[in-house]
């Protein structure tokens, strides 16, 4: 007996050892924050509750005795006459005294108390006393990992009403009037007395950051409209806002990496509090328009990633179906497409070349009988596609329309796309910024010429101008002068290279030469060239990397270029085989072949590299089969012939391989 009663002494005191060790940091309560449009108060703090467990004893409402609990979450209750919803905060030390808050021009609250109700178990409570007629149930609790938010009016967040998630300008939420809700703070141990100014009316507020092993998720409360991105001519930094939102003061000028298990993927964001409507997030990185940003299901999370995780990962547990499209044209001119589905959807919005996608990630079949159907008689460019097993995407030409806004109900069971019918008037034309009236600057687009073009997008909304590309000379736009003959940028031609294999995938293996290092080394020195003739030129990859046949069609299909060129070094078992061949599939892409064929396998060349003609090849290979832009396949030389292998590593007769395929590229373009 002497024996159990000393193990059971000394089992209580390892748990006791065990839990003040997990208990040290209780969560510290410091301020609490009010919204002037009557709608949310948050509880600010240092630390995170849920993280602390601890066995205590409970109060039991309306009762003398306790209960033996394991506390680890916020317990709620409420109480009557007056009315009060009572909150306990579980291991939490409040900081400085105990205090009312007497709360003005409220049309649910009266006084919100705070104060430490017990030490040892630590416990904070917090008491709403509210408006006799208002209904208690309403009063919800979120915790986010550092802040508490209440929310006591459904007009912020539960709105049946659908909001703009993705925005070309920013999507104010006009329809928040402010009640001029206040409060007085009197601390209790001196009655000292000092004004509590509302810091929030905004229809999402920006809390936590968390990341997993591929990306970052943003976290907050409410709904999140997110104004697309500007681009920098580099494709190495980017900004974007998220509209009527709030950020935590934590992460204020925080910079965050967003992280990638594929090394050549690199990024990284930075926060700020743009003004009192808006969060401003700048980007940097390599390659910024393959990042994806993912709306959750309820609204209130975004996800940042590379499209390469997005498409080869599941993004929801549960697959939609489709319920019904619908598509009109109102009387202003506005083309509404509205797509409604059974479940809720995970789903992102971006806009790459001509073109606007939607992409939905919980939607294996997208309903081709009802798509087809519901575009019947329509002269509207609105394509529909599975771009995995799981995902579908939307793609929608804006040769013809403006995009307008993007909306979505509460639940992400319908999504609406809004476009306008661009005005029959002669193209952009490239125009002297300093000639302009700044009034017109604010309400059209202005392309402003420089050595490489820029595009400019000033919006009356915007206290800051956006520039996609930043000369290196710091000079205003309207300083710099027109060089001549520069094409206009709606001239400008767009060319995807795809240096064939990488990463784990070698391809062909000669006398130890890797093809795939082969193929990147011509791929880039064609990318400098046709960049000199002022080409956009997106490469599939810079890098050693893997790559998918189907990740380089669809990065090819969301870039929509002009042209696509695979470029690959042949190899067969008959090591006497050598030449040079231009492979094609469809039928679209035959003159292509033709003209690069005719400058890349020249009489001139076949002397000069002492090789042969091969011929133009119709072949079903996958990359040139799935593009949707005219493509070809350009098959170099034989890494398994030893003379040409031999001639192939030098970097001149890379760099002369280029200067053809080059000089065909841009023939077929029409570029001099």
């Amino acid at each position: 007996m002497f024996l159990l009663r000393f193990i059971i002494l000394i089992f209580f005191w390892c748990a006791l050892f065990i839990q003040s060790a997990f208990c040290a940091e209780d969560y510290k309560i410091k301020e609490l924050k009010i919204d002037n449009s009557d709608r949310l108060v948050v509880i600010s703090g240092e630390g995170n509750y849920k993280q602390n467990q601890a066995s205590v004893y409970v109060p039991i409402p309306n009762s003398s005795s306790n209960s033996l609990n394991l506390i680890n979450d916020i317990t709620t209750f409420t109480l009557t006459n007056p009315n009060r919803f009572v909150v306990d905060i579980p291991n939490s030390k409040l900081i400085g005294a105990s205090r009312v808050y007497k709360i003005s021009n409220s049309n649910t609250i009266k006084n919100i108390t705070m104060s430490q109700f017990s030490i040892n178990p630590n416990i904070t409570r917090v008491v709403f006393e509210v408006n006799n007629q208002s209904d208690l149930s309403k009063i919800k609790v979120f915790f986010n990992g550092s802040d508490i938010f209440f929310k006591y009016n459904n007009s912020i967040i539960d709105n049946s009403l659908q909001y703009k998630f993705y925005t070309p300008n920013g999507d104010m939420d006009k329809t928040v009037k402010a009640q001029n809700t206040y409060a007085t703070v009197v601390y209790n141990h001196n009655n000292e007395t000092k004004e509590l100014k509302p810091v929030f009316q905004n229809k999402y507020y920006l809390t936590q950051i968390n990341q997993n092993s591929d990306g970052l998720i943003l976290k907050g409360l409410g709904s999140i409209s997110m104004i697309r991105p500007v681009y920098n001519d580099s494709n190495t930094r980017a900004v974007f806002y998220l509209d009527s939102a709030t950020l935590s003061p934590k992460y204020e000028g925080k910079i965050f990496d967003i992280p990638s298990s594929q090394k050549e993927n690199s990024a990284r964001i930075a926060l700020f509090a743009h003004n009192s409507k808006r969060i401003r997030i700048e980007m940097d990185g390599n390659a910024l328009r393959d990042y994806r940003f993912v709306l959750s299901q309820d609204g209130q999370s975004l996800y940042i990633s590379h499209r390469t995780y997005i498409l080869n990962s599941a993004m929801a547990s549960n697959d939609s179906k489709i319920n019904s499209y619908k598509i009109n044209k109102n009387s202003n001119g506005y083309w509404i497409f509205d797509i409604n589905f059974n479940q809720s959807v995970v789903y992102d919005a971006f806009e790459l070349g001509e073109n606007f996608y939607l992409d939905v990630y919980n939607l294996s079949d997208f309903n081709k009988l009802a798509f087809d159907e519901a575009m019947k008689n329509l002269n509207v460019p609105i394509q529909a596609t599975k771009i995995s097993t799981d995902k579908t995407r939307y793609i929608i030409s804006q040769k013809e329309l403006n995009f307008s806004y993007a909306n979505v109900e509460s639940n992400a069971k319908s999504i609406k796309l809004c476009f306008k019918e661009k005005p029959q008037t002669a193209p952009n034309i490239i125009v002297d910024a300093s000639k302009i009236p700044q009034e017109e600057i604010k309400k059209e687009e202005v392309i402003i010429p420089t050595s490489a073009p820029v595009k400019v997008e000033k919006d009356d909304l915007l206290d800051t101008t956006l520039i996609t590309y930043v000369p290196k000379q710091e000079e205003k736009p309207k300083e710099v002068k027109a060089p001549k003959k520069k094409p206009e940028i709606s001239s400008m031609k767009k060319v995807v290279i795809d240096p064939g294999h990488g990463g784990i995938d070698s391809g062909a293996i000669g006398g130890g030469v890797y093809e795939k290092d082969i193929n990147l080394q011509v791929s880039l020195m064609l990318a400098e060239k046709l960049k000199k003739k002022n080409v956009y030129v997106y490469l599939t990859r810079q890098k050693d990397s893997t790559l998918t046949l189907e990740d380089r069609t669809n990065y090819s299909n969301e870039i929509a270029p002009d042209i696509y060129v695979s470029m690959h070094t042949n190899s067969t078992f008959q090591e006497d085989s050598y030449g040079l061949e231009v492979h094609y599939f469809k039928e679209d892409s035959l003159k292509l072949a033709q003209v690069v064929h005719e400058n890349f396998v020249s009489e001139k060349n076949l002397k000069k590299w002492d090789t042969k003609d091969r011929g133009v090849i119709k072949s079903r290979f996958y990359v040139i089969n799935h593009t949707e832009a005219p493509s070809v396949l350009i098959e170099i030389g034989f890494l398994s012939n030893e003379a040409e292998r031999e001639k192939l590593i030098k970097k001149s007769r890379q760099e002369e391989i280029a200067s053809s395929i080059a000089k065909g590229i841009l023939e077929y373009l029409g570029i001099k």
